[in-house]
């Protein structure tokens, strides 16, 4: 019966004989539900690849508890923890075929051959590889999304408690990533195992998991499912981490009406934000703030407005068109990203253009936060 997992506290520090330590995990502390899918996500050297190691024993913690029930796994030995994990690499033996590579930590154990070949077999069916199991080539044999397929058989084979993917899909092609995404969720669903998965596409992330952990520098920004990353980041690091996230440079002239008043630096405009969108740590006015706008919470045209920029590329990407926009220094550093349904008629690369904000769903921030 499966078990929550949960991070007590849980800090790594790597110390380089005494000399400029590393802390890749800071007070780690939250909770994964039994039978959850779960996604580490967060930039390279966030800490999420130490968390998903010390988990399978790959690295031992500096302090904390790591509980699986009421057990305390950091004390266990690596291969008597019953993890199941699947490389970035696949890892594959590639002098086996892949009955024998997915059979290998069943005999490992000591399995008696008839179960070896039930499980083999069931395991390589669930992951839609049951003809390629007649075949039995060795994995070069194999396409890149087969031999993920067979990495994740050999994972599950044993029946493991908790299933822990490493950027899995790293090494795929795009369109084969999409694929594969979908059917590690079907496989996931199938088994009911609680599992793991880093990576550091917000895209994958948010298709894959039923909730994530948003991590920076050893420590958990926020966690949620992808719904409430995305409509309430409580940061302007995780705002643009999740999606896109335009930050226009701002200060609270007012407050009325259940609403933050924020004029944008250098134009005069003053954007509305719902209390409800309020993620800064106190309001006062004249206090510096990031107004953030998602690419389709904007709008970009030749009409008359305060803030105006210069279009540097139009994109088509199906289903809407994204206008990169350099906005003044003042206003915002980072080149702005909008997204229309459809392309304006109006609006050429290079032209000189407005941008407005759609009402009521702008976001709130601290200045302080790196962005």
């Amino acid at each position: 019966m499966s078990r929550d997992l949960t991070y007590d506290a849980v800090n790594k520090i790597y110390d380089a004989k005494g000399k400029n330590p590393v802390h890749a995990l800071r007070d780690v502390s939250f909770t994964i539900r039994a039978g959850e899918l779960f996604c580490l996500l967060g930039p390279s050297g966030c800490g999420k690849t130490t968390l998903l190691r010390s988990t399978a024993g790959l690295e031992s913690i500096s302090s904390g508890k790591m509980l699986y029930g009421d057990v305390d796994i950091s004390t266990i030995p690596p291969y008597k923890r019953n993890i199941g994990m699947v490389f970035q690499s696949f890892a594959l033996y590639p002098h086996m075929t892949i009955f024998e590579n997915v059979a290998y930590g069943l005999r490992v154990r000591k399995i008696p051959e008839e179960v070896v070949r039930k499980k083999v077999v069931e395991a390589m069916e669930l992951v839609g590889l049951g003809e390629e199991l007649k075949r039995n080539p060795s994995p070069s044999g194999l396409s890149g999304g087969q031999q993920q397929r067979v990495a994740i058989a050999r994972a599950l084979v044993y029946d493991p408690d908790i299933l822990l993917l490493d950027e899995p899909l790293a090494n795929l092609d795009a369109k084969l990533r999409r694929y594969m995404r979908a059917e590690i969720r079907r496989i996931q669903k199938a088994t009911n195992i609680t599992t793991i998965f880093v990576t550091h596409d917000q895209e994958e992330a948010m298709a894959v998991g039923d909730r994530m952990a948003v991590m920076r520098k050893g420590i958990v920004e926020q966690i949620g499912t992808s719904d409430e990353l995305y409509n309430q980041p409580n940061s302007s690091f995780v705002a643009n981490f999740i999606g896109k996230m335009n930050f226009f440079n701002s200060r609270i002239v007012g407050i009325e009406d259940g609403r933050i008043l924020c004029e944008v630096d250098g134009t005069g405009l003053v954007i509305p934000v719902c209390k409800t969108r309020n993620h800064v740590s106190s309001l006062s006015l004249g206090k510096k703030v990031l107004v953030g706008a998602r690419p389709e919470q904007l709008v970009v045209g030749k009409q008359e407005g305060k803030v105006r920029g210069t279009v540097r590329i139009i994109q088509h990407l199906g289903q809407f068109i994204r206008y990169e926009v350099e906005l003044d220094p003042v206003v915002s550093r980072a080149i702005f990203e909008i997204d229309m349904p459809s392309l304006q008629a109006n609006v050429k690369e290079h032209d000189t253009v407005c941008v407005e904000v759609k009402p009521d769903v702008v976001s709130l921030f601290d200045k302080e936060v790196d962005a």
